[in-house]
């Protein structure tokens, strides 16, 4: 076996895949725009991507970085997200070939944080290292793996992390100190906050992607009235030169590796890369008309671009990054998903690392506007997460698994005693909400799994019979934690095939229906004695033929119409659709993407 089959088999070569472009695209994946639009797009992903970058400050003060050496963390973590993102856009085995964006990863941020200032930031590197190593060679089976992280364990996450991030956000929201607010850093804090929610509210699509971009400018200008921000931020920033390598006086930690710290983030890595898993599949989705199921080589080059990027963040002891849902939003509001606009972002964010003031300017914003920031993604993450947890059908194991996975983690933050004697070098796994929390939902739903059977069968038969079947769906889809939507367009086709069954007479006896679910698609069969469902291609419904023809043709027109437009409602509402016949046995399949 020679070098260049390991290289194919352990990174597949790069493949197109067919796709149709949707109307609302103006530019598709594989398109170059013009040079004005492909500059113009990639400077407005940039300036998110920077917006983004207060949450590196947040992570550089916490762990005690302070002037030139926060500088040079902040512009190497710059260097990273350029590199990352023109690998990702890149058609090559080793990234998406989509427009991808990364950014400092908000998952990743507490255990950081926790693992710098217990063991040094050498230990959180070589954390870091580890979940590269990990991530890469689990590229082509993460997306396997999803059994073990459903979005319910995901929405978990997300609530306890934005839990952790409250108390640091209103500390600084308000400027406590010995029971009383600090009045302009509340009128800053409340400033940002405002403008990031009227923009997040009431502004149009196109505008609502700066909502950060603009509070942030509101808290300037507030802090600047208030005397928070001025003429000493601003000589800091003018006192730093034009062109510089972006390292600063921060110091590239060693890596030390000590396992017990680097488990949590090994962990929290190997999540937020099935994260990116979830970016991979909305661009691609977003950007193909005839999306039936996800493109999984791609998926696998995505999570592969991932676990270089952490790779990049451990060799230059940077913050962990992750995909960027808001710059998916602005792929959805300027419809141009281009590859080389990815292109076009990285080289800019490269080119911007060697321009110190910006990352100077980047650490001068104020404490009360990074409160409010914190504040907002807190309540975000909150929200996202219960909308992940609520968005699957729960039966009770499900409401137990999330509801003590949910209270272990909090615990652990309001009742800080019991993590009071776990040994050192174990307290950053069993003294972290967010760990405990995350493992113990994992745990439970595996357990939870077993005597749960992925296929189960019952027989329809009598005039209540599609109210069974939707009952029983929705048992089945509660049991195997599936999303609301797909059982719910599940159950009305099946509804529409026994109707159109019955009411044509095509059926002779009761119907069987078994369901077979993964977590990537819903599988329904229906078999029973009698003719194979038709389905034919669209037409027109022909009015005038109906009010020339007679009374009985008509009758049979409309009969006619009727039966096509419920076998294209059923075509509709499953993603594929077949129907054979063997003998007097008819089989009808229905295939639904999850």
């Amino acid at each position: 076996m020679n070098f260049r089959t390991i290289l194919n088999s352990a990174f597949p070569p790069f493949s197109e895949s067919r796709r149709e472009k949707p109307r609302e695209m103006l530019f598709s994946v594989a398109e170059k725009p013009g040079i004005a639009t492909t500059l113009t797009v990639g400077a407005q992903h940039t300036l998110i991507v920077l917006t983004m970058l207060v949450y590196t400050v947040v992570i550089g003060k916490q762990i005690g970085l302070t002037d030139a050496s926060l500088r040079g963390f902040v512009a190497l973590e710059i260097v990273v997200m350029g590199l990352v993102t023109l690998l990702q856009s890149l058609p090559t085995r080793f990234g998406s070939g989509h427009l991808i964006v990364h950014t400092p990863s908000v998952i990743s941020m507490a255990a950081f944080i926790a693992v710098a200032n217990s063991f040094g930031i050498g230990a959180a590197t070589a954390g870091i290292l580890l979940s590269s190593v990990v991530v890469i060679f689990l590229s082509g089976l993460l997306p396997r793996f999803r059994s073990l992280f459903p979005v319910e364990v995901i929405g978990i996450l997300l609530v306890l992390l934005g839990l952790t991030l409250v108390e640091g956000g209103v500390m600084r929201f308000t400027g406590l100190h010995e029971g009383s607010f600090d009045i302009p850093t509340l009128l800053t804090a409340s400033a940002t906050l405002g403008v990031i929610v009227a923009f997040s509210v009431w502004s149009p699509g196109r505008l609502r992607v700066f909502a950060v971009l603009a509070g942030v400018a509101a808290g300037l200008l507030v802090a600047y009235l208030s005397g928070l921000f001025g003429a000493e931020q601003i000589a800091v920033v003018s006192n730093v030169p034009l062109f510089a390598l972006p390292f600063g006086s921060y110091d590239i930690p060693a890596p030390t590796l000590i396992i017990a710290a680097a488990l949590p983030q090994v962990l929290i890595e190997v999540i937020s890369a099935v994260d990116s898993v979830g970016t991979a599949v909305t661009i691609d989705k977003m950007d193909n008309a005839r999306w039936t199921r996800p493109d999984m080589r791609m998926v696998g080059r995505t999570i592969t671009a991932h676990g270089f990027g952490l790779m990049m963040n451990g060799v230059t002891g940077t913050p962990p990054l992750g995909t960027s849902s808001a710059n998916l939003g602005l792929v959805a509001v300027t419809g141009v998903a281009a590859r080389v606009v990815g292109t076009a972002a990285g080289i800019m964010l490269v080119v911007l690392a060697f321009l110190p003031q910006v990352s100077a300017f980047i650490t001068t914003i104020p404490r009360p506007v990074i409160g409010a920031l914190i504040v907002y993604t807190a309540g975000y993450l909150m929200v996202v997460g219960m909308e992940l947890i609520l968005s699957r059908l729960l039966d009770s194991r499900r409401q137990i698994m999330v509801g003590i996975g949910v209270t272990v983690g909090v615990s652990l933050m309001v009742v800080p005693e019991l993590a009071a004697g776990i040994p050192g070098h174990l307290e950053p796994i069993f003294g972290s909400a967010l760990i405990m929390g995350v493992v113990t939902a994992v745990v439970l739903n595996q357990i939870f799994r077993i005597g749960i059977s992925q296929t189960a069968t019952i027989e329809l038969a009598g005039i209540g019979a599609a109210h069974d079947a939707s009952e029983f769906l929705e048992d089945r889809g509660a049991a195997w934690g599936a999303r609301r939507d797909v059982i719910s367009r599940a159950g009305i086709a099946v509804g529409e095939v026994l109707e159109v069954l019955h009411n044509e007479r095509m059926v002779e006896g009761p119907v069987n229906l078994q369901a077979t679910f993964d977590e990537y698609r819903l599988q329904l069969q229906l078999d029973y004695q009698g003719t194979a469902f038709s389905f034919a291609d669209d037409q027109a419904l022909d009015l005038a033929a109906f009010m020339e023809g007679d009374e009985d043709e008509d009758d049979l027109a409309l009969d006619a119409a009727m039966s096509q437009m419920s076998g294209a409602l059923i075509q509709n509402l499953a993603d594929k659709v077949s129907s054979v016949k063997q003998g007097g046995q008819a089989t009808l399949r229905m295939e639904f993407s999850h």
